[in-house]
């Protein structure tokens, strides 16, 4: 048996696998991914459990199945990761997306603009989520849905935030 053989264990595959899985190239790390709903006051409705962070956002909202939830009057603005989400939703605000063959016209900056403004109460909502610090440092604890309950515990201190300011 050679040195080399000896390093690799049936234990390290398997956690290979399950890093793999998790592994998000757009961040170049291992992940967790997690939706957030919001209302205009900022406070937390609704989050379902987080998922793998290579799954895409609007894959993500599909699997949670919440949009069929929301009555028509209710409208949704969402930011550009859940296009198609105005197929499933008939009242959904979603920004354009320009293209170098195709810029946006001056109405269409416009209107993200309007969509970007109304939104970035979601932003302001995730940053009060990340002010306990445990949502932004690496999370070494391997205990299972320690980071949901960790999401869900921070998102309850910031709604309790609000209510409180």
């Amino acid at each position: 048996m050679t040195k080399n053989a000896s390093l690799y264990s049936a234990t390290s595959f398997k956690n290979l696998r399950r890093r793999k899985k998790m592994y998000s190239g757009k961040k170049r790390q291992t992940t967790r991914k997690g939706l957030i709903m919001t209302d205009e006051t900022r406070q937390i409705g609704f989050i379902p459990m987080s998922k793998n962070g290579r799954r895409h956002d609007k894959r993500l909202l599909d699997k949670v199945d919440i949009i069929r939830h929301i009555p028509p009057e209710v409208t949704i603005w969402a930011d550009t990761g859940f296009q198609g989400i105005d197929k499933q939703h008939p009242n959904t605000q979603i920004p354009k997306k320009g293209t170098r063959k195709r810029p946006l016209s001056p109405e269409q900056k416009q209107e993200n603009k309007i969509i970007s403004g109304i939104r970035i109460t979601v932003e302001h909502a995730i940053a009060g989520i990340k002010r306990l610090g445990c949502m932004t440092q690496i999370l070494r604890n391997r205990r299972p849905f320690i980071d949901d309950t960790f999401l869900l515990l921070s998102a309850g201190l910031w709604n309790f935030h609000l209510r409180t300011a």
